[in-house]
């Protein structure tokens, strides 16, 4: 098994495991609405259903804000873990949570007290639907701050190696949000403003299951003062832009969604919109979720400059997402009209209901790409390009094909511009892409082809996906569409080598003796020639021999980093109990056990360990011997 078949296991490995976790992070933004929405349409009828729909703008505001903090604070904290800087994770945790927590306090309030002209402003003008709405609206703003803190607490304990216990908080946020409407409808007879009331209580639980990780003995994240790093909000916000345009847009398109289909068709069709916003919450959960792995995995790559996992990461993604979501685009088509017999639904609603489901789960295997490629973005620092994708992909491009054609095309108009928007984003990216890499190569050519031939000719064989740049990091014109699209700097990661280490004792001499063959082809000086083949050895068989009794599919991913500089970096990456090698007990030890972690205590000062999300890494930094 190759390098990179090793590497990329273990990134599949670890993608899969966060993946779960990821998903339910972004159902839970919507999740007791959709709870909401069910119950509603079953119990008080669609007049009900409609009020919640005409409320979601307002709720997709308090999931907006906890999504710029969440995905901004979680991007950078991944790219600082990926840089071993513990101390500037700790600082943005602490600053993200003291933002979230005032930002939510002041949406509580503003939005009880606003709720009758919110409902206004929405288009509930007069009669039941206006009290319905501005009822639900009272309700609903009133756990605003759990709802903005719930997502970034799930974003950290995922990002703490605790991604069970989100899961613990979205199953338990579920069944007291289910309880709890039906005590408040069935027992108290209460309606909508006691279902709203609920549905706050409910994510009050959750907030409440998540900060039991805190004070564990497990936790490494830990407060500082905030105040002195106030300055550091701008670069979570900055990172979490495009997520925050993201819910703004979706916010224009809702509102203007309801507008339409109140002017073009009716009251069902409004009630329909929103219980097709219910099913979107629930597929974009899986989009989304797949995105926001990525952003965790591709920050802690970036930050480490490793191109080849940041590739193995899209891939993954890719890969993994399509799967599922074009089985639930299989499985929604097919059953349609159960999936909107669930939400209680009758006459002109139902028949809306039908279509509009049809027509909106075509654009999930899309939105899919078009979703990694933003948490791609964000994760790598590139929020331009998220920017532009996230506006396009979220309703910019739907809601001008509506505005376009729903005057002689009706409620259809509107369903099918879930498809256009996501379809015109897709393909403008493409051309995008290829536009810029054609500049970029031609750039390349005129500055340095003599220069890369040379590289070429001289370098020997690397394992590992280096498809579109050369081994001095410039670029060349064999590259695949995904090479184009990930925008990486010329000299990113610009020497260095993967190895296989299986793991296995033979595979782990073999990759030892690989390591000490590729430092002297590359003229590393003996004594590092001598001690990175006798570490690598060392580590890798102690995962072999020790870390991996309780993993069911243990990887080792081994790579050598040598810089312009002269400085070369050992980074090892296993799936396997967590274990610091330089915590090892050498005291009442055989002398002659463990060589090289003993000659790496003595002779190199930088060795730095972290288990982030599940994985052991171990980074040894040894300067050139001039430094």
């Amino acid at each position: 098994m190759g390098a990179q078949t090793e590497n990329s296991e273990l990134i599949k490995r670890t993608f899969g495991k966060y993946l779960a976790m990821s998903i339910l992070i972004t159902l839970s933004a919507t999740l007791g609405m959709m709870i909401d929405n069910v119950i509603a349409g079953n119990l008080l009828g669609s007049g009900a259903v409609a009020a919640i729909g005409m409320s979601l703008s307002v709720f997709m505001l308090f999931s907006g804000c906890a999504g710029i903090l969440e995905t901004g604070a979680v991007a950078l904290c991944a790219r600082a873990l990926g840089n071993r800087d513990a101390d500037r994770v700790n600082v943005l945790f602490s600053v993200s949570l003291a933002a979230a927590l005032a930002v939510g306090a002041a949406l509580s309030v503003g939005g009880v007290a606003g709720a009758d002209v919110l409902a206004t402003m929405l288009g509930a003008a007069s009669g039941e639907l206006h009290a319905d709405t501005a009822a639900y609206l009272s309700g609903i703003c009133s756990g605003a701050f759990a709802i903005v803190l719930l997502q970034l607490l799930m974003g950290f304990t995922r990002l703490d190696n605790a991604p069970q216990l989100g899961i613990v908080a979205i199953v338990g946020m579920s069944v007291c949000d289910v309880v709890f409407n039906l005590v408040a409808v069935c027992v108290l007879d209460l309606g909508l403003h006691g279902m709203d009331l609920a549905t706050a209580l409910a994510y009050c639980v959750a907030v409440g299951i998540c900060c039991t990780h805190f004070p564990s003995k497990h936790n490494t994240l830990h407060l500082v003062n905030p105040v002195p790093h106030a300055g550091q909000l701008a670069g979570v916000l900055k990172t979490g832009l495009p997520d925050s345009l993201t819910r703004a847009t979706v916010m224009v398109r809702t509102f203007t969604f309801n507008w339409l289909l109140l002017t073009v068709a009716s009251a069902g069709a409004v009630a329909a919109l929103s219980m097709l916003s219910s099913v979107n919450s629930f597929a974009s959960s899986v989009t989304i979720g797949v995105g926001q792995t990525a952003t965790l995995l591709c920050g802690i790559f970036f930050g480490e400059e490793d191109r080849g996992a940041l590739k193995a990461t899209l891939r993954t993604g890719m890969r993994m997402g399509l799967v599922l979501s074009c089985a639930l685009c299989a499985a929604v088509f097919a059953f349609a009209p159960q999936v909107v017999g669930l939400f209680g639904l009758e006459g002109d609603a139902e028949a809306f209901g039908v279509v509009a489901v049809r027509a909106f789960i075509l654009c999930v295997p899309i939105d899919l790409i078009n979703q990694l490629l933003v948490n791609y973005y964000q994760g790598t620092g590139n929020v331009r390009a998220a920017s532009a994708i996230a506006v396009g992909q979220s309703g910019l491009f739907a809601v001008l094909f509506a505005l376009g054609t729903v005057w002689f095309w009706g409620a259809t108009a509107v369903w099918t511009s879930f498809l256009v928007g996501e379809v015109v984003t897709l393909a403008l990216q493409l051309v995008v892409a290829s536009v810029l890499w054609r500049r970029r190569v031609a750039k390349g050519a005129a500055a340095g082809a003599a220069e890369v031939a040379a590289n070429e000719s001289a370098a020997p064989a690397i394992a590992g996906d280096r498809d579109g740049i050369a081994a001095g990091g410039a670029v060349v014109d064999k590259a695949t569409l995904l090479d184009k699209m990930m925008y990486l700097p010329e000299t990113f990661q610009a020497d260095w080598r993967a190895f296989a280490c299986a793991p296995m004792s033979e595979a782990v001499v073999a990759c030892s003796q690989q390591v000490a063959a590729w430092c002297e082809s590359h003229g590393v000086d003996g004594r590092r020639s001598y001690l990175v083949p006798l570490a690598v050895e060392e580590m890798a068989a102690n995962a072999v021999e020790h870390g991996f009794a309780k993993t069911k599919h243990p990887a080792i991913d081994v790579k050598l980093i040598l810089k312009h500089d002269g400085t070369l970096m050992l980074r090892m990456r296993d799936n396997g109990a967590a274990f610091n090698p330089m915590d090892l007990d050498l005291s009442a030890a055989d002398p002659c056990s463990a060589v090289g972690i003993r000659m790496l205590r003595q002779g190199v000062r930088e060795v730095e360990y972290q288990n982030t999300v599940g994985l052991n890494n171990v980074v040894v930094t040894l300067p050139a011997a001039s430094q």
